[in-house]
Formats: C-alpha cells, structure tokens, sequence
C-alpha cells in the first residue's frame, strides 16, 4: 500500500508530538483556547513552507512526507476537524506545487487521482493520531484516578473521584479502572465463616448432649 509508509510515519510523528507537549509546564496549557489562533497560524506557516519547499524542488524530487508535519500538528493542537480541515489544504497545497513544477500528465484527471490519493492518506493520519489520543486520554484518566490521593470515607469505605461522586470500591474500579470485580471470598474470610458457621453447628448441638447427660442419672435412679 502506497499510504502505508506515510501514515506510519504521521503516526510517529503525533505520538512525538504528544509526548513532547506532556513536558510542558502544566500553565502553559492551562488555556488552550488563547493560543487557538496561533496555533493555527502555526500550522497555516509551516503548511506554507512546505508547499513552497515541494514547488522549489521539482516534482521529480517527493517531499509528500513533508505534508504530515501541518497534518500532525493540526490534529494533535486543534483537534480532528481541524486536522481534516488541515488535510484539505495540504491536498490543495500539493496540487498547486506540483503544478507549479511544471509536472504535465497524459491526461488532466491523473492530477485529481493523484491529489484524491494523497488526501485519503492525510485523512488516514489523522484517524490514527486521534487514536493515538484517545488511548492517551484513557491511560492518563487512569494513572489520575489510581495515583496521588484519592478521598475515601472511613465509615463506607466509599472512593470519592474527580467528578465528586462517591462509589463504592468495586464501582470505582469498574468506572475507572475498566476492571470487573467478581464476587469471590479471600482464605482469611472463608476461615472466619467456616469458623462462625462450625462454631454455630457445634453451639446447637452441645445443649442436646448436655440433656442427654443430665438425663441418665435420673434414668439409672
């Protein structure tokens, strides 16, 4: 598959991205909305550069890896419509450098298979970024929920989570740990009920042997 190689490549590159921004002081991020419009910007640049970059060196020269840098970045600081939004102009950025190149074809509709064909990898990459994000989002919920303090209340032994809801330790595991807690009893329970519960039988057998007992003299007088 043509794609395979560059979508793999847009897959690294998000996932470097992601772990680079998880270094960031936490203020940096703490307004994403201020800096939407620079981020755009950003990305607006470099998406510029790269055509520019891809119309200077020919079409006999592919810099198409290039284009997944503006796709990435979109998609990883915008969002997934930003990131298809991204992918359109970096097609039609594609387009244009390649006819500013002065790359001819046997027929005009190549360019437009050629351009649907770069856009479907484009598109690629951003489905697989946002599932790199998704796990990311999930794993880091996670790490939250069962590191660092987590409120429990010393009479119902009930877990208090971020949302400020109090669950009980099986349910807060099942929400937020994905785990399914079975019903089962540990060896230090099961002793102590085997133990009641042989205690019990022994206790309501020992008052009819005492009758037993107490009645034989009175049968041998």
């Amino acid at each position: 598959m043509p794609c395979a190689g560059p979508t793999i490549a847009a897959l690294l590159l998000g996932n470097r991205i992601m772990s680079l921004n998880q270094r960031l002081p936490q203020a940096a991020t703490a307004a994403p909305d201020r800096g939407r419009p620079g981020r755009w910007g950003a990305v607006l640049v470099l998406l510029a550069l790269v055509a520019v970059l891809d119309a200077e060196t020919g079409y006999e020269v592919s810099v198409f890896l290039l284009y997944m840098l503006p796709v990435a970045a979109g998609t990883h600081y915008l969002g997934k419509w930003a990131g298809v939004a991204v992918s359109l102009l970096s097609t039609v950025a594609w387009a244009w450098a390649d006819h500013w190149s002065g790359h001819t074809y046997s027929q005009d509709w190549i360019l437009f298979i050629n351009a649907l064909n770069r856009l479907c990898c484009f598109l690629l990459a951003v489905v697989a970024i946002q599932y790199v994000e998704e796990r990311r989002a999930a794993v880091a919920e996670r790490l939250r929920a069962f590191t660092g303090e987590v409120p429990g209340c010393t009479q119902c032994q009930r877990l208090c989570g971020e949302d400020g809801h109090w669950r009980s330790p099986a349910a807060y595991l099942g929400e937020f740990g994905g785990a399914q807690v079975l019903p089962k009893a540990c060896p230090d329970c099961a002793r102590r009920a085997y133990a009641r519960a042989a205690y019990r039988e022994t206790g309501q057998e020992t008052p009819v042997a005492d009758r037993d007992a107490a009645a034989r003299p009175e049968a041998h007088a």
